[in-house]
């Protein structure tokens, strides 16, 4: 009898912790269950207590009325067996069991609030207890794009999330919750104390800490991830189990970076217009519109039209001059907008250094339509950045009506900060997602081959043994020109004719001719982005003066060719 007895208590544990456990888990799953039990419970109850009051009382207003309250107490928890026990279908026991059935399937979908609040507790302390094992992303800011991220992070890099935020919209709940998730808002998390850092069991050791700062106002997240460093020092975890991921300026995040000392081991911060400009570029370089010859000399030149210029037609113009330079290519860039902000180009090295113009005329004007008949056949890319999705639409469909349908005819790009959408050789719309959304959006994937030329430029110079461990000790500054130069390796392989698989078979390097055009190519981009970053060439006196004052002594830090103070470098020559 004992057995028996305890079998019966394991099962009616097992089978509420599984009621509980389904309503907690906040999926689809959760609402086809529930969905059916809502079906299953009306149909039982109305068959049995129609069936029941029709035998005992006959078919009456009042015998129907009964079975319709009667049907309607079982969301209650409560039955009627005893008006209708006497009907014969009662007499067998699997016909019980289905009555007994409909009525806990009907007290269950009406007791889901309370068992799911009871499952959410338990489970949300699972969780926690999860959090405190691994690797753990943690995500200060929940919006639709962190959300997105999160869950793409779980997934693919099977990361355990947290969020922190105190002030969010209820509707992101259910999306975080789908994947494991939990959003924390207590005190200490909000200033990341040391507690609160006790409490996800971070200290020194081997458990890596990935904060993203990813809320809405840029200021907010610096001030985060410097209090988490704050305590992070304190508890001593060192830099090699930490990185950032920030939406924030670069120049104010680069301070959080270690460098030999405490800081973070990585930091990733963007810009929203620059970090989609930049991974747009990389998908569609320039170099994939332009052909060379087999000295690697560019065969034609490289000319883009940027419709409109505010925050992203300025980053896409950034990133075109970073990319569109080589040996044998003049570069060119013409820009259509009325009202055009490049008030920041006033006097700026870009400007003086590369073929750069600006016409005051709207994308849907007939002098726009004028001009690119003007240029048929020379203009390789068209971006449109009007700030407006559906103009950008818009006007894409329209130049993809009107341009011829050649081997000629220019890529069409079109951006705004929530992602880009481009038209393929077909003349079909392609769309991209923000970043944080996509797939293909990793910072540790993207700087994988940065890493590994700051590793190659460091070889001889007292570099580290790994690839890693030089790339923690190198500045921020110096880690966006190993980006910079990392995005442009596409074009040195279609230059050089070499395919990425060839070169990592050993058909490396090139000799000769090619050798020294890929050599050129290579300075002309480096001088691009020194341009872009504001530096001008060195006046021969200032190189004099200047290595003048390194013979007679300085810091060993002093570059006699470079001037940061002033954005002079002597190497920017032809």
């Amino acid at each position: 009898m004992m057995i028996p007895s305890i079998a019966m208590i394991l099962a009616v544990a097992v089978c509420f912790v599984a009621a509980v456990l389904n309503l907690a888990v906040d999926s689809g799953f959760r609402k086809k269950t529930t969905r059916a039990a809502i079906v299953l419970a009306m149909l039982i109850g109305a068959v049995f207590y129609g069936y029941g009051y029709a035998w005992c009382m006959g078919f009456s207003l009042t015998s129907l009325i009964r079975a319709l309250m009667a049907l309607c107490r079982m969301f209650g928890g409560i039955n009627d067996l005893a008006s209708v026990q006497a009907a014969p279908i009662f007499q067998y026991p699997a016909a019980v069991t289905v009555f007994w059935l409909g009525h806990f399937l009907a007290f269950y979908v009406m007791a889901s609030t309370a068992i799911a609040t009871l499952g959410e507790r338990l489970l949300r302390r699972i969780r926690v207890t999860l959090l405190r094992r691994g690797p753990l992303l943690l995500i200060y800011g929940v919006n639709a794009h962190s959300v997105a991220y999160g869950r793409r992070m779980a997934r693919e890099k099977r990361r355990s999330v947290m969020y922190v935020d105190q002030e969010y919209n209820p509707v992101f709940d259910s999306a975080v919750k789908a994947f494991g998730a939990i959003v924390e808002k207590s005190p200490d998390a909000l200033s990341a104390s040391p507690r609160f850092l006790r409490q996800l069991n971070m200290k020194p050791g081997t458990r890596k800490l990935e904060l993203a700062a990813l809320h809405a106002d840029s200021r907010s997240n610096l001030n985060y991830a410097q209090a988490m460093l704050k305590s992070l020092t304190e508890a001593g975890v060192r830099p090699e189990q930490t990185s950032l991921l920030a939406a924030a300026t670069g120049d104010e995040a680069a301070a959080l970076q270690a460098r030999g000392g405490d800081g973070y081991g990585s930091v990733y911060a963007y810009d929203d217009y620059k970090l989609l400009a930049r991974l747009m570029i990389r998908e569609h370089p320039p170099c994939g519109l332009i052909s060379f010859d087999e000295a690697g000399r560019a065969t034609e030149d490289f000319s883009v039209v940027i419709l409109g210029f505010g925050r992203m037609g300025r980053a896409v113009l950034t990133q075109l001059v970073l990319n569109g330079q080589f040996c044998g290519s003049r570069f060119r860039a013409d820009i259509f907008d009325p009202g055009a902000q490049n008030g920041f180009l006033h006097d700026h090295p870009m400007m003086r250094a590369y073929d750069i113009r600006f016409h005051g005329i709207d994308g849907t004007a007939d002098a726009f339509y004028t001009f690119l008949n003007e240029r048929k056949g020379l203009i390789r890319m068209i971006v449109l950045c009007t700030g407006s999705r559906e103009k950008n639409h818009e006007i894409a469909g329209d130049l993809a009506a009107w341009l011829p349908w050649d081997r000629k005819a220019p890529l069409i790009l079109h951006a705004t900060k929530e992602g880009y959408c481009w038209l393929d050789q077909n003349r079909y719309e392609v769309s991209n997602a923000h970043f944080l959304d996509h797939e293909g959006f990793d910072p540790e994937a993207l700087d994988a081959t940065a890493m590994q030329i700051n590793h190659v430029y460091r070889t001889g110079a007292g570099a580290a043994q790994t690839a890693a461990q030089d790339w923690r000790l190198c500045a921020y500054a110096d880690r966006q020109s190993c980006r910079a130069c990392a995005d442009f390796y596409p074009a040195v392989l279609r230059a050089s004719g070499r395919t990425a698989e060839q070169v990592l078979a050993g058909l490396w390097p090139p000799q000769g001719e090619l050798l020294e055009n890929l050599a050129v190519t290579e300075h002309l981009r480096w001088c691009a982005y020194q341009y872009v970053s504001g530096y001008s060439p060195m006046p021969e006196d200032v190189w004099a003066e200047r290595a003048a004052r390194y013979r007679q002594g300085v810091p060993a830090d002093f570059r006699i060719g470079r001037d940061d103070q002033e954005r002079l470098h002597a190497c920017l020559i032809p």
